[in-house]
């Protein structure tokens, strides 16, 4: 994972997946400054690659050039040329992987020559507008696959502000083999310019957050909404394009973005009867403390509280923009 993220989130996602068995995780630091490498070098299994020019020079891509997913994709790729794992998985800091059995054999039953895996998304979603009390609270939204009628019956006027039913992507994430000479994108491997094909794995989910607290969830359309109108049409696509026009303008009424925020990511009870008809919501915790600390020999600060205290101190000026 390329990340730039509080700490204790860091930490945990990387504690829980060599608690699933990860042999190897490659760790690269968007900010080669970024103190949690200090953490992260004692913990055995991790690699951590602090991308300075040095780093950037030798990927050949000068960092002010490139957008955040195009230095996602170069460090997934570095990361699968170098790893000496039979399979690997690019991540953000806020997906984690939920498999009913052991990875190692969700593989050896799923796999097939030359194809990859494909793991669906569950999105998190809170259940009231309450104060969280911790970043993984809440259940979680299932995406459709192919084309669901009529999703204004379901998504009423959050329609456009979705896909498939959710507020990041629907397309998953891509569990690969190595040593293919692949080159790995966010969501999905490429040999040359010809498209792979995946099968999914009904045993194994990636439960993406997609914002750990409602904080983190504004902060990031705070950083695109700044920009001018057609930077964001020319840098965002679809339904996230739509989130952050919609909130640039309520960011300037008080609580209005959080009201947004609500909006898109609670699911009322109107909303779950909706979701359960169509087999779109799963309620079941994610509650990874004991296996994370088992990891790291320690627990992270994982409070809603000190997850946005540590935001807050990061956000400069862009806290600024709420009213």
């Amino acid at each position: 994972m390329t990340v730039k993220e509080p700490a204790p989130l860091v930490m945990a996602n990387v504690g829980w997946h060599l608690s699933l068995g990860a042999t190897e995780v490659h760790v690269y630091l968007d900010d080669p400054e970024d103190p949690v490498a200090d953490q992260l070098m004692v913990v055995e299994g991790v690699n951590v690659i602090r991308c300075d020019e040095d780093h950037w020079a030798r990927m050949n891509v000068r960092k002010a050039d490139g957008r955040q997913t195009r230095r996602q994709g170069v460090n997934a790729t570095d990361a699968y040329r170098r790893t000496a794992a039979d399979w690997i998985i690019h991540l953000d800091a806020d997906e984690f992987l939920m498999p009913e059995r052991p990875v190692s054999q969700l593989i050896s039953e799923y796999a097939r020559k030359d194809r990859f895996l494909r793991i669906q998304p569950w999105e998190r979603t809170y259940l009231n507008e309450g104060t969280p009390m911790s970043i993984f609270e809440g259940g979680f939204r299932v995406p459709y696959l192919g084309k669901l009628q009529n999703d204004e019956e379901t998504f009423w006027r959050s329609t456009r502000f979705l896909t498939k039913g959710l507020t990041g992507h629907s397309a998953g994430k891509a569990l690969m083999p190595t040593r293919q000479g692949w080159r790995i994108g966010i969501h999905s491997p490429r040999e040359e310019d010809r498209r792979l094909q995946g099968d999914y794995v009904p045993e194994m989910a990636l439960l993406h957050f997609d914002g750990m607290t409602p904080l983190h969830w504004m902060l990031k359309v705070l950083r695109y909404a700044h920009l001018p109108r057609d930077m964001i049409e020319g840098m965002l696509g679809g339904h996230r394009r739509e989130q952050v026009l919609m909130a640039r303008h309520r960011a300037k009424v008080p609580g209005g973005l959080l009201k947004f925020h609500n909006r898109l990511k609670v699911t009322d009870g109107g909303l779950r009867a909706r979701l359960d008809a169509r087999d779109m919501f799963v309620d079941a915790p994610f509650e990874p403390a004991d296996q994370i600390a088992a990891q790291l020999g320690y627990m992270p600060d994982l409070s809603v509280e000190g997850f946005d205290a540590m935001l807050r101190e990061r956000a400069g000026g862009l806290l600024d923009r709420l009213k």
